[in-house]
C-alpha cells in the first residue's frame, strides 16, 4: 500500500516537473519562441542599421558641400537650373 503512494506521488510529481520543463513558462518551448523573436528582431535591426548608415552617410555629404545639396535638390525637388531644359519620359 505504500509503495503504491510513494509511487503515485513520484509519478504524478515527474509528470510535473516534465510538464513544467517543457511547457512550462519558462520551458523549451518557451525558448525556442524567445529565440525565433530575437532571430526576427536581429534582422529588422540590421535593416535599420543599413537605412541608418546611408542616411548619416547623406547627412554628411549635405554638411560637406554644395555639389551634394544641388544632387539632393535636383532628384528630391526635381530642381532645374536657368538655361537647362528638363526632359520627361512618360511610359505608356
Amino acid at each position: 500500500m505504500m509503495l503504491r503512494i510513494f509511487l503515485a506521488v513520484f509519478v504524478s510529481v515527474s509528470a510535473y516537473f516534465f510538464y513544467q520543463t517543457y511547457w512550462g513558462e519558462q520551458g523549451v518551448k518557451r525558448e525556442e519562441e524567445l529565440a525565433k523573436q530575437i532571430e526576427y528582431q536581429e534582422q529588422i535591426n540590421k535593416r535599420l542599421k543599413v537605412r541608418n548608415d546611408a542616411l548619416r552617410a547623406q547627412i554628411s555629404d549635405l554638411r560637406r558641400g554644395e555639389d551634394a545639396i544641388e544632387e539632393h535638390v535636383r532628384t528630391e525637388l526635381q530642381y532645374i537650373k536657368d538655361g537647362e531644359v528638363f526632359y520627361r519620359i512618360v511610359e505608356k
